[in-house]
């Protein structure tokens, strides 16, 4: 079993998480939060999570709700452009079989 991640590692982790999602690469995200969360309850299970005060976990708590409500907007937007996508293909189809038919 490998050891539990130190806080500085989870707080680190957010940070990739971060810069991936500015990258817009939500899926690599999904599976890096995957992750976190695994970890976070492992820290939380070792001596350090013990240890750790009470502000700390409440930090660390916030930027992990920060991290997942950027992904839920960025997973909005995601939405929202494909059904425009899609709704300019519908059209550009309609048109097509206007001017060909």
């Amino acid at each position: 079993m490998s050891a539990a991640p130190a806080l500085d590692d989870l707080f680190a982790q957010l940070d990739g998480m971060r810069h991936a999602l500015h990258a817009g690469e939500l899926e690599d995200v999904e599976r890096l939060l995957n992750r976190h969360d695994h970890d976070v309850r492992a820290f939380l299970h070792a001596d350090g999570g013990r240890t750790a005060g009470y502000d700390a976990l409440a930090v660390l708590l916030r930027a992990q709700l920060e991290l997942q409500k950027s992904m839920q907007d960025a997973r909005e937007q995601a939405r929202v452009r494909m059904h425009a996508t899609q709704r300019a293909d519908r059209a550009a189809r309609a048109y097509l079989s206007v001017v060909e038919g």
